[in-house]
């Protein structure tokens, strides 16, 4: 046969393939003679006249395999005469050349890609091929780099190589291990051995390219285009996806990727929108790059942006343990590197916006209670790209992400179980206390401690909610001297809805409590800072006016309504609606006897004030002294002063220094300050009597700052100071 055929053209032997073929298909049994004869005829047409008739003896053979009738060994015998498992080899006895040997790669591409499009069960049927299909193809690719490859070309000319000749590759390994559909991996679990000896060959074929050693690290390379290929061809699956992924990442993983600097907005999107189950592999890239170089040498206009896309990836990992389970120990090292870094602040508001959705959704429901280290590492780094340090300059950039990061650690909060939330809540408050206390600007703070308060709107258990309330309102009970205090009483009603303005209305009660606990505390302050929404004006009003009963439920909030009275400047229709209020109360709903007594106090003050201007005879219903002069101890040392400065009936009070004294209650006085019940109340009469027996300063422009006084000398509160 040899004899004859050498004096024969190549395309005569082409023809006779196919029978030759034929015959060595009807003998499957590879230990018959008859299987050797007909197996040795085939490679002799196939090999006849090297490498004409190579593509038709490769293309017979690719095709039975999707029929099984193409015996294992006739692909195991090309692969023994090319001697494809030394393909690197730089000449062998039968050398393909580099066009045909690319010719062979598009058949071979050609025909897995006809064959996983027909065969359902591709794997199966094609499994006991893949070994040797699997090393024709590494040297059908190898042979056009070998023969086309020259390394001191220019860098741009050698990635555009890279490129392309990446492109061939893929084309042939694709129909292998690149999902047809997303609902159908390319192989199942049954098929993982083979998968793994593909996908090890795609690996080994990759790291053995000229272009690793030649392209510098950092640009775009193997490793790049590979991860490009990645994102692009092999994470479209939704279906099968936990043992898919697992089988490929840990082939890919054996690249070098140190070298690589990847398209890591890519992560940040896939990570979001793709299978959970890339995420390992994601990590254990991530864990080995070498950030700190690539961020060295990057243009520091470039830098904050990159950041935020690494910080972006770093937190969508953190979303569970299971991400990073493999790496644990280098990401978290990585992690803490980065968090030593001073310039996550330049991050752009933008970009940290980004940011805060993916913390808000990606972070686990522990974040704020009971984080792992790694997560609290993270919050670290989002505390600085938000400006949440100490003494951070102002600015309305950095305001704006104060803002932000408030927000969404209030967004965390509510993932968490609703017994951990007040306690996280608490340290929530503490927190923001902290940066308040040395902001530069804190009028301008007060936009990033609203969302303390803002943050009610959206709690619909109405225990968690009255806890949530109570934990803020004594945390500035304990703290007096808080900037939080001022800051909330500006906000406070405003960043509430509608409906809760009663609850507002009654925490302002509380943090005006709270206020004159300090030593520096005056009214004048507290009506700089407290802001009652010109919307909500006649409704604030209406609670803060109308008299409590057992029917209305309403709370009597007298240091709220004090403010009230002077907010906005005095309006003598609201004293006119105080007298009502005052002389209207009962006992029982008076809820603090010292702000009553403040309440009072400026009421008298106001009346006071006004007396000059009544005419010298009016009408019973115009005189509001009478309702007034009652309340025991303090009221009645009040109810003597009063009556004391009174001349006649529908008279004008004593108004003027040294005017006479026709209803002297001096001894009255002295009777009270004897009583062995009035004992405990001593200092309060020696305060008195100094008002009552000296009439050339005192008169009835002095009861308001008497009544403070004896009231200061029974209670001790210091909003009684002045009015």
């Amino acid at each position: 046969m040899q004899q004859a055929a050498a004096g024969l053209p190549p395309h005569q032997f082409a023809a006779l393939l196919p029978i030759a073929f034929a015959n060595l298909a009807s003998q499957p049994d590879p230990s018959s003679p008859l299987h050797a004869l007909c197996l040795h005829h085939v490679l002799f047409f196939v090999f006849h006249h090297f490498p004409d008739n190579i593509v038709s003896g490769l293309e017979l053979a690719l095709e039975g395999c999707n029929t099984n009738s193409t015996p294992a060994s006739l692909l195991d015998s090309i692969v023994d005469k090319l001697e494809a498992t030394e393909y690197m080899k730089k000449k062998s006895s039968f050398d393909l050349g580099s066009a045909k040997a690319d010719e062979c790669a598009r058949v071979l591409s050609k025909r897995l890609d006809e064959a996983r499009t027909k065969l359902p069960n591709f794997y199966g049927i094609w499994s006991r091929y893949l070994d040797s299909v699997t090393r024709l193809a590494q040297l059908f690719l190898f042979v056009p780099i070998r023969d086309g490859y020259e390394p001191n070309q220019a860098v741009s000319v050698l990635q555009r190589e890279c490129y392309e000749y990446f492109a061939r590759v893929a084309a042939v390994f694709s129909p292998l291990i690149a999902p047809y559909s997303p609902t159908h991996p390319p192989f199942s679990p049954s098929h993982e051995a083979s998968a793994i000896l593909v996908l090890d060959r795609f690996v080994e074929f990759l790291s053995s390219l000229h272009f690793n050693s030649s392209i510098p690290p950092g640009m775009q390379n193997i490793q790049s285009l590979v991860w490009q290929y990645y994102c692009e061809k092999l994470l479209i699956l939704t279906d099968g996806t936990q043992h898919y992924y697992d089988v490929i990442e840990r082939q890919l993983v054996r690249l070098n990727w140190q070298a690589s600097r990847l398209a890591i907005t890519a992560m940040e999107s896939f990570l979001d929108t793709r299978s959970p189950d890339c995420a390992s592999f994601v990590s254990q890239i991530v864990a080995r790059i070498p950030w700190s170089n690539i961020l060295q040498t990057m243009h520091e206009d470039s830098r904050p942006s990159y950041l935020a896309s690494l910080f972006g990836v770093l937190v969508r990992l953190a979303a569970r343990p299971r991400n990073y389970d493999k790496v644990r120990a280098s990401l978290l090292e990585l992690t803490k590197s980065l968090s030593l870094r001073s310039d996550w602040n330049k991050i752009s508001p933008e970009d940290a916006a980004n940011i805060a959705l993916a913390v808000t959704k990606s972070l686990p429901s522990d974040s704020l209670s009971n984080p792992v280290e790694m997560v609290s590492v993270i919050q670290v780094i989002w505390r600085k790209i938000c400006c949440f340090v100490a003494r951070e300059p102002y600015s309305k950039t950095s305001l704006f992400k104060q803002k932000l990061w408030i927000q969404t650690e209030c967004s965390l909060l509510f993932k968490s179980e609703s017994f951990q939330i007040p306690a996280a809540y608490n340290s929530l408050i503490s927190d923001v206390n902290s940066l308040a206390l040395n902001h530069s600007n804190l009028r301008e703070f007060r936009l990033v401690t609203r969302e303390l308060t803002a943050m009610w709107k959206n709690i619909t258990d109405t225990k968690l909610g009255e806890s949530i309330v109570s934990i803020f309102a004594e945390y500035l009970a304990t703290n007096p001297t808080s900037p939080l205090i001022l800051t909330s009483v500006n906000t406070i009603i405003e960043s509430l809805n509608v409906d809760q303005l009663t609850t507002a209305l009654k925490v302002i009660e509380k943090i005006i409590a709270a206020y004159f606990l300090r030593t520096d505390s005056n009214w004048a302050e507290l009506l700089h800072w407290i802001q009652f929404p010109n919307g909500s004006l006649k409704s604030i009003k209406s609670y803060l006016m109308t008299v409590p009963s057992s029917e209305n439920k309403v709370q009597m909030l007298p240091l709220t309504l004090k403010v009230f009275m002077d907010y906005g400047g005095s309006d003598d229709n609201k004293f006119f609606d105080l007298h009502y209020y005052v002389v209207s109360i009962r006992p029982k709903h008076v809820t603090s006897e010292a702000g009553f007594v403040c309440l009072l106090a400026r009421l008298i003050q106001w009346m006071a004030y006004r007396s000059p201007t009544l005419p010298a005879s009016f009408a019973p219903t115009d005189d509001l002294l009478p309702p007034v002069i009652r309340m025991r101890v303090v009221l009645r040392i009040m109810e003597l002063y009063l009556m004391q400065q009174t001349i006649g009936e529908r008279k004008p009070p004593r108004f003027e220094a040294n005017s006479p004294i026709l209803n002297s209650r001096i001894t009255t006085l002295k009777e009270m300050a004897q009583q062995k019940s009035n004992q405990n109340m001593s200092n309060a009469f020696n305060k008195a009597t100094a008002y009552f027996v000296q009439i050339d300063t005192h008169h009835i422009q002095s009861s308001s700052k008497l009544l403070l006084e004896i009231g200061r000398c029974a209670f001790g509160d210091r909003f009684l100071s002045d009015v």
